[in-house]
């Protein structure tokens, strides 16, 4: 385990949480045992990182038990062979907001959930900022049944659309088994009926930008709204399957709650998400330093009674939920059934008497395990410490708002010394090879996403897309090898306006932990799988699986209350996920 060897030097505002909670004594102790960045932001490292209380997905639901959001059908038509109307009203924090749901008989026809798909999902839904009335939602349906992907607009009153497609194996095998009066077969791995098919939003057919969504909305935080409109598919997909069971026999039986809670929204993420990571390296930092914090911070707790049988349960929960996890044919992660073995002897570690700190057993986690195991373990610590984790939370807030601003009056030799104190991965880097840098990424017009080229051998190279930090630091360093110490960094780019961005990211990224990825994402041997995992489990996704190295699958909301268990508190019979319960964000 390599911890920092300087104390780490954290944002005001974390650093003040750090204190409310341990004191200014103790405030050095947690610093100690946070991770150096070199360790943490390897792409090893971040593909192993697994979803916590500090998930987007968790904290969102959180706030959903804790307000006691409600969320309810309104109205409704469904026909037999799966077209419907669907209308929901959500109150949340004091605001109230619309959502509709259009869902289209299936045409037999595998989609592939991407945007190339263009209106030709199985559903379509909109989230609007407001309430909207009956002759609103009615124009919005009308958009929807033009089915033409260049034609459909919406208004700023509308957060965003949820495109989404049924799932061949599971959504007609539920409803024929509701139609026939039994509950479905879940041996048979259902984890979804529906699946994302993305979240067009922040401005995209008319839709409303993120930052005019107003102040004080409770979709107004980042990837809330993504996320929320996420949960109504689930909730759709629910209700889509007991009306369209209703219309073919007026005595289906509906879906029980329980299996109803089991179920989540499939998802398929690409490697577009390596290059979302490295145009906002200042979110990367936001989401790691307030992880790696946390888990310092519960390393630095004594080991209890109480918490030792609530990381052995929640420990328990976690290695169930590996055993029902497919393989795929590509060996692109450890397999499931190792990572389930070797959390098994953690469990069984903790039956033995001991006493200290969870450090201690982090500790021989890390040293006896595979570090998909190592960072499993890491994310229940995290969740052993909820008051902590809601106390940093706000900080996602305030870490996004950092902008990338120019300072033309620093030093070159200031700026060499960021280099030398931040960079040194990519100084060292030998970009002598083609192999170090082969890879370039350039957004597809035809399949509307980022896709990845050979250089030399592939066209639109010339429409490459930022994703080599290495040679752009190295590009920079060449060329201020030429300059004096006292020269500032206007200077050079007067003469070099292509350096614009080098040194102004330099600049707004020196002094925030974790802020740049340690390896070169241009390389032979980068798989993008291993960042699109790490960007999903920031998410809240659980049990992220690489179908390939270029597309990852996981599900959302899988397990987390229901509607009715939101009025509930959290509340939830035959075994509630006790981090949802009465969560305080």
């Amino acid at each position: 385990m390599s911890y920092s060897t300087q104390t780490m030097a954290l944002p005001q505002f974390l650093q003040d949480r750090l204190i409310d909670f341990t004191g200014h004594e103790g405030t050095q102790a947690v610093l100690g045992l946070m991770r150096s960045a070199d360790e943490v932001m390897s792409v090893a490292n971040l593909s192993c990182i697994k979803a916590s209380r500090l998930s987007f997905a968790d904290m969102l639901v959180a706030r959903m038990v804790r307000e006691r959001w409600s969320i309810r059908l309104i109205s409704s038509e469904c026909r037999d062979d799966g077209a419907g109307r669907f209308v929901y009203r959500i109150e949340a924090g004091g605001h109230a907001f619309s959502y509709i749901a259009r869902a289209y008989p299936w045409d037999g026809k595998e989609k592939v959930g991407r945007r190339s798909d263009g209106a030709l999902r199985d559903l379509f839904g909109a989230l609007f900022v407001g309430l909207a009335d009956d002759a609103r939602i009615n124009r919005e349906f009308e958009t929807f049944d033009m089915r033409d992907v260049d034609a459909m607009r919406t208004d700023s009153d509308v957060i965003g659309w949820t495109p989404a497609n049924r799932s061949s194996r599971h959504f007609d095998a539920t409803v024929d088994a509701l139609v026939q009066g039994k509950q479905p077969d879940f041996d048979e791995n259902i984890q979804y009926l529906l699946r994302n098919g993305g979240f067009q939003s922040s401005g995209r057919n008319g839709s409303i930008s993120y930052l005019g969504i107003p102040a004080g909305h409770p979709l107004c935080h980042p990837f809330f709204a993504d996320l929320f409109a996420i949960y109504l598919v689930r909730i759709v997909s629910i209700d889509l399957v007991n009306a369209v069971a209703r219309n073919r026999n007026p005595h289906a039986v509906q879906l029980d709650s329980r299996l109803a809670r089991h179920l989540g929204v499939g998802n398929s993420s690409g490697q577009g998400m390596c290059v979302a990571l490295q145009r906002w390296p200042h979110w990367v930092s936001t989401w790691v330093t307030q992880r790696e914090l946390a888990l310092a911070y519960a390393k630095s707790q004594a080991v209890t009674n109480e918490a030792r049988v609530t990381l052995k349960k929640n420990l328990a929960e976690v290695i169930a939920s590996y055993e029902g996890i497919e393989s795929t044919g590509e060996e692109l992660m450890t397999p499931s059934e190792r990572v389930a073995s070797e959390l098994q002897s953690v469990l069984d570690w903790l039956d033995q008497p001991s006493k200290g700190h969870w450090v201690d057993f982090a500790d021989k986690v890390a040293v006896a395990m595979d570090g998909e195991t190592r960072e499993q373990f890491n994310s229940i610590l995290v969740d052993l410490v909820p008051d902590f984790c809601d106390a940093i939370a706000p900080y996602f807030i305030l870490g996004t708002q950092r902008q990338r601003v120019l300072k033309p009056e620093m030093s070159v030799a200031t700026l060499r010394s960021i280099l030398r104190r931040n960079y040194s991965s990519a100084l060292r880097s030998d970009r002598t090879l083609a192999s170090s840098h082969q890879h370039f990424w350039y957004h597809s017009v035809d399949h509307g996403e980022q896709r990845r080229g050979d250089r030399i051998v592939d066209p639109s190279e010339e429409y490459e897309s930022f994703i080599d930090h290495f040679g752009l630091i190295q590009r920079l360093a060449s060329v201020l090898a030429s300059y004096t110490d006292q020269t500032l960094a206007g200077e050079v780019i007067l003469r070099h306006p292509d350096l614009h961005f080098a040194i102004s990211r330099v600049q707004y990224l020196d002094g925030l932990p974790y802020a740049e990825i340690r390896d070169c994402l241009a390389t032979s041997d980068f798989l993008p799988s291993n960042l699109i995992r790490f960007f999903l489990a920031s998410l809240g996704i659980r049990s992220a699986t690489p179908l390939s190295m270029r597309y990852v699958r996981g599900t959302f909301f899988q397990g987390v209350p229901l509607p009715e268990d939101l009025l509930a508190g959290g509340h939830i019979e035959h075994g509630a996920p006790a981090k949802y319960k009465e969560a305080v964000l």
